[in-house]
């Protein structure tokens, strides 16, 4: 008589492991040992995982933006109102959505504000120093691509 040993059912791993041990597993095309290709290779199998992520990422938040409109202008209403963060959630069986909105940022139009200032008097000689003075250059964006060499 054959016996069968029964394996202890297992349980899966949350979710966030599944994901982090998807990508970790997903390995970059072999190189030589030449450093820039190594690093190209992964760079660029990163940029392609982060690509087809940001996808998917962006259908899903569009579908639930459609089916959840009401609920989400809600929220971004009572934030703006109070101008407050204001959150609310969604419960379903086994997940749930917590939806937040912050208080609205406030973001000025430097020439318009200029614009204004002179309309209503002020040098444009002072504004133009005032601007200039409180002012601040955000560091350039550098963009990194990798491909192979064709």
């Amino acid at each position: 008589m054959a016996t069968t040993k029964i394996k202890p059912k297992e349980e899966p791993l949350p979710l966030e492991m599944r994901v982090i041990q998807c990508i970790a597993d997903f390995t970059a095309p072999k190189t030589t040992q030449d450093s820039v290709d190594q690093l190209a290779a992964e760079y660029m199998t990163a940029t392609l995982l982060r690509s087809n992520a940001e996808k998917r990422y962006n259908a899903i938040k569009s579908v639930i933006n459609d089916e959840f409109a009401v609920k989400i202008a809600k929220v971004r209403n009572e934030a703006a109102e109070k101008m407050l963060k204001a959150t609310d959630n969604l419960i379903g069986s086994d997940w749930q959505f917590d939806f937040a909105a912050n208080k609205p940022a406030t973001r000025v139009d430097v020439d318009e504000l200029k614009t204004e200032l002179i309309k209503r008097g002020v040098k444009a000689s002072l504004v133009d120093e005032a601007v200039t003075k409180v002012e601040k250059k955000a560091t350039p964006a550098l963009i990194i691509t990798a491909k192979p060499v064709v």
